[in-house]
């Protein structure tokens, strides 16, 4: 059996031009969105691989603590959350960001997928845009009122519009 041949565009094609076919009035903060989680997951991976080149020299190490505070890897961590993460660290002998380059990678995947779903107008991307980002609202709030930086204020006022947003324009819990 052999394959059929399709005139189908490139993936990277198609991710383009529907980038460049989104239009209209309330399509702009669609925009924001797709380029923010894109954005983020492109400096999320950055970020990753950096810290495993750290881990493994050893530099750097209070830099990953100050990035994990910061971009609120850590946001609430519990006390089970963190003897969790202590006991796989023993056990594994991971050191500490290994652990923080691995959650990077798995945010940044979470972030691409959104991104590239929503470009791609796909409703499975919004639900999961809402779902994904509603739930790290409490964590991004608890943050913001334990330690205030721009940083974290901003990220929560963006994420409370994006959940906003996306719930109520786009309909995605009428009839529920």
């Amino acid at each position: 059996m052999g394959q059929v041949a399709t005139n189908r565009p490139h993936y990277w094609a198609r991710l383009w031009a529907e980038l460049g076919r989104m239009g209209g009035e309330h399509d702009a903060f669609i925009k924001v969105i797709i380029v923010e989680r894109i954005v983020k997951a492109a400096v999320l991976i950055a970020l990753a691989i950096g810290l495993l080149v750290a881990g493994r020299t050893g530099l750097l190490a209070g830099w990953a603590d100050y990035a994990q505070d910061q971009l609120n890897l850590a946001a609430g961590n519990s006390l089970i959350v963190d003897l969790l993460l202590q006991v796989v660290m023993y056990i594994g002998n991971v050191r500490h960001t290994t652990l923080l380059a691995v959650g990077a990678m798995v945010y940044a995947l979470l972030e691409g997928t959104e991104g590239v779903g929503l470009a791609m107008r796909r409703r499975w991307a919004e639900y999961l845009t809402v779902i994904a980002t509603g739930l790290l609202i409490p964590y991004e709030a608890y943050e913001v009122i334990h330690k205030v930086t721009l940083f974290k204020v901003g990220a929560l006022l963006l994420n409370v519009a994006v959940v906003g947003y996306l719930a109520y324009r786009k309909r995605l819990f009428v009839g529920i």
